[in-house]
């Protein structure tokens, strides 16, 4: 399983590319906070917000919420390597 900023840059990409499209069922339903996941994603298409900063965003939400994230905010900013070729 990728980074949250894996999905983040994806759909960011995707977006800035002229793509109209993107699934995301499994990394959203196995997101620490689905809904906070799923806005940020729409965040990111109407450019209010860059996947780094919706990282940060995300995990600001979790804190609030008082849940534990399965990566450290540090960890969950990088790219995997097989994004990094994509980016």
């Amino acid at each position: 399983a990728g980074t949250t900023r894996d999905a983040f840059q994806l759909i960011h990409d995707i977006k800035k590319h002229g793509g109209r499209a993107a699934l995301f069922g499994r990394k959203i339903n196995l997101s620490e906070h689905p809904l906070a996941f799923i806005e940020l994603l729409q965040r990111i298409i109407h450019g209010e917000v860059g996947p780094e900063e919706a990282v940060k965003a995300y995990h600001a939400v979790l804190h609030k919420l008082g849940i534990q994230p399965i990566r450290h905010l540090q960890r969950d900013l990088q790219l995997t390597p097989s994004r990094i070729k994509h980016a």
